[in-house]
């Protein structure tokens, strides 16, 4: 009986041996890896929304008649369009308490600068988020005046003005 410790150190060492073993596996196959390849696929499933929603809004009720965005800007009519647009975000299938939010602002040329005013935004954006950028443009009618734009920036033919959204996830 010289020998029975020994043996009783060797089974314990195999089977801490053992359990050591089966939890690095557990632990190695339970880690997601994020590769950087997959990462363009949030800003594209958001750039999507947005450009859908401008989209939907820039659809002519009837034949060769205005669009509910061009109303929108023609009409400078901000809070509207804000009724308009954020719930069209908000139809989603992922994360319906995932809210996006956005910055909207209109681009016009004059001469050889381009200018730009703020439109309506439904939050501050401050530039730490991950964000995409939408675009869309719209048709000012001839002889309408926008606030913030030039008198007369339409004159008797219609000018293009360019929507630019900046969406990211808040």
């Amino acid at each position: 009986m010289v020998g029975d410790g020994g043996s009783l150190y060797t089974i314990e060492g195999l089977a801490a041996g053992l359990l050591m073993i089966a939890t690095a596996a557990i632990v190695l196959q339970s880690v997601s890896v994020y590769t950087p390849g997959d990462t363009h696929i949030d800003d594209m499933l958001l750039e999507q929304l947005g450009a859908d929603a401008l989209a939907v809004l820039d659809m002519p009720v009837e034949p060769d008649g205005e669009t509910r965005l061009e109303e929108l800007v023609n009409g400078w009519k901000k809070d509207d369009f804000h009724d308009a647009f954020y719930p069209l975000l908000g139809n989603r299938s992922f994360a319906p308490d995932d809210p996006v939010q956005y910055a909207a602002s209109i681009s016009y040329r004059v001469g050889e600068n381009v200018n730009q005013l703020p439109f309506r935004e439904s939050a501050y954006y401050t530039g730490y988020d991950p964000a995409i950028r939408v675009t869309r443009w719209v048709q000012i009618r001839p002889g309408h005046t926008i606030d913030g734009l030039p008198p007369g920036y339409a004159g008797a033919s219609p000018r293009l003005v360019l929507l630019e959204v900046i969406l990211w996830r808040g």
